[in-house]
């Protein structure tokens, strides 16, 4: 565990998730180190927020992250 912390936002939970996004390697890249801070935040409105956006195109991996949060 580091001593980092970390607020999600909106942009890099949908890059995290959606291959096709611009930033999806970034999101990756940083991914373990989010796994590994000491905090990391997210607001109800970013998960309903990556919520609606993805739900189409990447709903059972929205779904799994929505529930782990």
């Amino acid at each position: 565990m580091s001593a980092e912390r970390f607020f999600l936002d909106t942009a890099y939970v949908q890059a995290l998730l959606n291959i096709r996004d611009q930033y999806h390697r970034q999101a990756l890249a940083l991914y373990s180190r989010v796994r590994a801070a000491r905090e990391v935040w997210v607001t109800e409105a970013v998960l309903t927020e990556v919520g609606n956006a993805l739900a189409d195109s990447r709903r059972g991996e929205v779904v799994q992250f929505i529930e782990r949060c």
